[in-house]
């Protein structure tokens, strides 16, 4: 195909007009970014553990270590250890809604885990301090920001160490790990 000024056309839409192989590249690339769930930015590891804390794109290493030491200082209070290898995520508050809505989620959920590549994903406003989107949820879910975290944390935690997926049974599970006590599935 050729473009109106006469040069080579590496892509066009359905009315023949032309676009840049370029352009059409850079339109991929961000997309897939967007709608990738997978971590692509800086990650932690605490000597020792199987546990891995990342930071999805768009999060700089010095903002990931202090997102992830939020986290773990979180997650401290469970077993998380009881998970061998896992990965906690933490996904920028700008990706968060995208990313739920693509795969059929609700995007005022906090966190969801995927248990075949044991893996939970967390909205980074749960870790950020104030935020809108910290609000937001705040006002949502009729629960200081702090408090939404921990039930985030147990919610998942539950998920993974009962390898439940029935919400009823996740949430008495969740439940029992607030109250110190063995899980309903052990």
């Amino acid at each position: 195909m050729t473009s109106a000024n006469g040069g080579s056309c590496k892509a066009s839409d359905r009315t023949g007009r032309c676009y840049p192989l370029i352009l059409l590249s850079g339109v991929l690339l961000v997309t897939s970014f967007i709608f990738s769930a997978k971590p692509l930015a800086a990650e932690t590891r605490t000597q020792g553990s199987r546990l891995r804390y990342t930071c999805n794109i768009g999060y700089t290493p010095q903002e990931c270590q202090v997102a992830t030491t939020v986290l773990k200082k979180a997650l401290a209070r469970y077993p998380v250890e009881a998970l061998g290898e896992w990965s906690w995520v933490l996904v920028r508050t700008e990706d968060w809604k995208q990313i739920l809505s693509v795969r059929g989620f609700d995007t005022d959920r906090p966190a969801f885990s995927y248990l075949p590549e044991r893996e939970t994903f967390l909205d980074g406003s749960l870790v950020a301090g104030v935020s809108s989107r910290g609000v937001e949820l705040r006002v949502i879910w009729h629960m200081p920001i702090e408090d939404l975290l921990d039930l985030a944390i147990r919610h998942e935690l539950a998920h993974a160490l009962c390898n439940e997926h029935d919400e009823a049974k996740t949430d008495r599970a969740a439940t029992a790990l607030k109250n110190g006590a063995s899980l309903p599935c052990q």
